[in-house]
């Protein structure tokens, strides 16, 4: 039973401001060396000697519970929901000026919820953190947006309202890219640049990115994402933690209409599996209107899969040499847990799909266009309403013409087909997450515009993941490699046949109790900056 000192968590928030000044202003003049990484940037973290900081540590006793541990807390009553949200608080005020991944916070009406939430709940009260572009009744919904900074949705769609009946406070909404669009970097002009803890310099990606940073930064061990191209799996990649995209219309439906958008999902971004698994268990879609409930996944099968490793993808695209040789390491670790890996073909070209995509998609972007010239009486691009990189974007898209936008559909059409045909010889699929270590954070900026180069930069790096979602199956990204040089996380992503969600939980278990990855540490998170 953990001891917790009480007047520690509730009275030291005096060390916020002066750790989060010393952490952005005074970088470079600290030799301390941050245990758990040999990244350099966390020699740079602090100019206060380490046996100071050992003893302000002790501000936070609950670092190392994972949400389905802090749950057990409250209900052993050793903590209360409400001190827990206070907890909360503090990481995310320290935190916040340094990795900025917060949209709109909702402080008071998580402490208002605290002290009523169901003790007999999945999770008792434990705080979460929401993507910011999903309807919670009462709280803001941005899309990372100035078009939509008063935009109040009146009720929660039904994938929230299972979030809150497992027992889930909601604490804040996260960064994303505006209307996710610019992907790879979660940036914007109404919210700014979300961080990545790793390397403030690099990009936490997208389009969940303020998800993976706050995971990362140990604000909290599970905070919701959803996935369209990537979004979950690649800050998942970026950020050293587990990212899980379930299968289309499995979990309940994230649409103000009840119905489901044919790419997007909803589920998380975690620092243990069975967190993930827990959160999935009480929001999926227990109808069986499309699939036989998984339910609650709590550890590996002892079954052998054959595992297909697909190395490159068709179109040219080069995977560079740290992605490359993280990827053969999990190779040979699938092999002495015994599991058969046979080397296959990437179900799709990367050139084809996303000449077809675009074609099918980019001039959809029109009614965004209209809403924004309604709003203000302007054209999107002077309206002062929309990022340039998004008004440029619906230029462009404006450019498709109907042959265009006929055989990009018609060639997303035949998608699900490829991925069928794949899996009809091998149970899961693996590849790497994207073909590059890093992404720097300003490779693309909000006021950058649209052209041909960058869509192409854009979507190499979606080259791995985006397909998955016009296929619908489910896939993961599994943080199981560290690179010796930078110290920064690389990712390993595993798909499996559509509805086959369960056999990915089951190998993700597998593959944390092999090598384990939770206790690798960012070296810009409450592990190491006192609250």
């Amino acid at each position: 039973m953990v001891q917790l000192n009480r007047r520690a968590f509730l009275t030291s928030s005096m060390a916020v401001g002066l750790t989060s000044t010393l952490a952005l202003g005074k970088l470079g003049q600290a030799k301390t060396t941050r245990p758990g990484t040999n990244n350099t940037l966390a020699n740079q973290l602090f100019p206060i000697p380490p046996e100071a900081l050992a003893r302000m540590r002790e501000s936070d006793e609950l670092i190392d519970y994972d949400a389905l541990g802090l749950a057990q807390l409250i209900k052993a009553r050793e903590i209360t929901a409400r001190e827990l949200v206070e907890v909360v608080i503090r990481r995310i005020e320290a935190m916040e000026p340094i990795i900025n991944v917060l949209t709109t916070p909702t402080f008071e009406r998580a402490l208002e919820k605290a002290d009523q939430i169901p003790l007999n709940s999945t999770f008792a009260g434990v705080p979460i953190l929401i993507k910011d572009m999903i309807d919670v009744g009462g709280v803001r919904r941005t899309d990372g947006s100035r078009l939509q900074l008063t935009n109040v949705p009146v009720r929660n769609v039904r994938y929230i309202d299972g979030v809150e009946a497992a027992g889930m406070n909601i604490v804040g909404m996260t960064n994303v890219p505006e209307f996710a669009q610019l992907g790879i970097v979660t940036n914007n002009s109404a919210f700014g640049l979300s961080r990545n803890p790793w390397d403030l310099s690099k990009s936490t990606l997208g389009s969940s990115g303020g998800a993976g940073a706050a995971v990362a930064a140990g604000i909290l061990p599970l905070v919701h994402g959803t996935d369209g191209g990537g979004s979950n799996r690649l800050p998942a990649c970026a950020n050293g933690v587990f990212g899980m995209k379930p299968s289309r219309e499995r979990m309940l439906s994230g649409e103000s209409d009840g119905g489901h958008n044919p790419f997007k999902t909803n589920q998380a971004l975690s620092r243990t599996v069975r967190d993930s698994a827990a959160l999935f268990n009480d929001t999926e879609d227990k109808s069986s209107r499309v699939f036989e409930p998984v339910g609650l996944v709590t550890g590996p099968s002892t079954r052998r899969l054959k595992i297909g490793y697909a190395a490159s993808i068709r179109g040219g695209l080069v995977v560079e040499e740290p992605v490359r040789k993280a990827q053969e390491n999990v190779v040979r670790l699938l092999q002495d847990l015994g599991h058969e890996v046979v080397e296959v073909t990437f179900p799709v070209n990367e050139v084809e799909f996303f000449t077809n995509y675009n074609g099918a998609f980019l001039r959809q972007f029109g009614t965004v266009a209209e809403s924004t010239e309604i709003l203000s009486g302007r054209a999107a691009a002077e309206s002062g309403l929309l990022d340039p990189f998004t008004a440029s974007l619906i230029e462009y898209g404006a450019s498709i013409t109907d042959e265009q936008e006929a055989q990009g559909q018609a060639y997303l059409a035949k998608v699900p087909g490829f991925y069928i045909d794949t899996f009809e010889s091998i149970d899961i699929l693996m590849s790497p997450v994207m073909p590059v270590l890093f992404v720097e954070g300003d490779a693309l900026t909000p006021n950058d515009r649209v052209n041909d180069s960058t869509l192409e930069f854009l979507q190499n790096r979606l080259a791995y993941t985006a397909p998955t979602n016009v296929a619908g199956n489910p896939a993961m990204s599994v943080p199981l490699n560290w690179n010796d040089e930078s110290g920064l996380p690389i990712g390993t992503m595993f798909q499996a046949a559509i509805g086959n969600d369960k056999m990915l939980y089951e190998l993700a278990y597998e593959l944390e109790e092999a090598r384990p990855w939770k206790e690798h540490w960012a070296p810009y998170s409450v592990k190491y900056i006192p609250v």
